[in-house]
């Protein structure tokens, strides 16, 4: 392995482990298995071939105001005078409320082939703009404080940007893969009224998966993602069974939360589509009620009815 390669991944390590933060802000997925590219900028150019991916998650759907979240990738490979690695863009949109937080973010990732697999060490960075309404629903009454006695809540509408980055490490074999990330590594901290403020906290994201060829035509995929501020954590364990590398169906467990369903499929041509649905456990899931995700993704280059052997499937890394 060369010196640049183990720098970046000590790097990833170091600034993960000494990190100090409050709570998690970053959003929330169900299909990370297909996701790999919202969070970590190592997977750029994994797949040998420029890809468009999208998802959409409206979450907790029976709450007025739930959280909604759009994403928007589009990555590849990249050549510099020889050096292999890959590039991408990301544009994410997560609403809650007032509260809009938009991200857009460069990805470049530099990768090597080893006998395990292909290596990449990347980096993101860009701009998250945080904005902020000001229609506060108060009953006005003597016994509930009023957005202008309180210089901490803002009385206009807010929109501030600023300068985030990130940071990840993506290693990718026949039938498995492994990934490690880290968001947010410059704080962006913002102010609210004349006296509020809050950051991004940095968050850090595991993630792994394995295939187990069972015949010719089935396959089962599990994997594991984890999400962390260091001060909480969220874990889920997914298994996926696969038909002909083209249809999949699954469940997953997302720890003391949710019971996920998902399903999905993909084309010769290139396009896969996969659909969610979170059933929250307890008493809480009846009021807050279920969260749909749907993710799709489009590769250029493959030609309908012929899977080339250089592409290489989100699933089957």
């Amino acid at each position: 392995m060369c010196v640049a390669m183990k720098t970046g991944i000590l790097i990833v390590i170091f600034l993960a482990i000494n990190l100090i933060v409050k709570a998690q802000q970053d959003p929330q997925f169900s299909q990370n298995m297909f996701n790999h590219m919202t969070v970590n900028p190592a997977f750029a150019g994994q797949q040998g071939r420029w890809v468009v991916s999208g998802i959409y998650r409206n979450q907790w759907q029976s709450m007025p105001d739930a959280p909604e979240t759009y994403a928007l990738n589009v990555y590849g490979p990249l050549k510099i005078k020889g050096i292999d690695g890959g590039c991408g863009l990301n544009i994410m949109s997560d609403k809650l409320g007032m509260q809009t937080r938009l991200h857009l973010m460069l990805d470049y990732s530099y990768k090597r082939t080893l006998s395990l697999g292909i290596l990449s060490v990347g980096l993101k960075f860009g701009i998250v703009n945080e904005k902020l309404g000001s229609e506060y629903d108060i009953p006005n009454d003597e016994n509930h404080t009023q957005p202008g006695d309180d210089p901490a809540i803002n009385q206009e509408d807010l929109s501030r940007i600023k300068f985030d980055a990130g940071a990840g490490v993506f290693l990718s074999g026949k039938r498995y893969y492994a990934g490690v990330a880290v968001s947010h590594l410059t704080r962006p901290k913002f102010t609210v009224g004349q006296t509020g403020e809050f950051f991004l906290a940095p968050h850090m994201y595991f993630t792994g998966g394995y295939t187990i060829h069972m015949t010719p035509v089935w396959d089962i995929q599990p994997s594991a993602y984890v999400m962390t501020d260091f001060a909480s954590a969220q874990y889920s364990i997914h298994t996926n069974v696969v038909f002909k590398e083209m249809y999949w169906g699954g469940v997953a467990y997302r720890y003391e939360e949710a019971v996920i369903f998902t399903g999905g499929l993909e084309l010769k041509n290139g396009i896969m589509v996969g659909y969610s649905y979170d059933w929250n456990r307890g008493d809480v899931g009846r009021y807050i009620g279920g969260s749909h995700e749907v993710t799709f993704s489009y590769s250029f280059g493959l030609k309908a009815g012929k899977r080339q052997k250089i592409y290489k499937s989100v699933r089957f890394l």
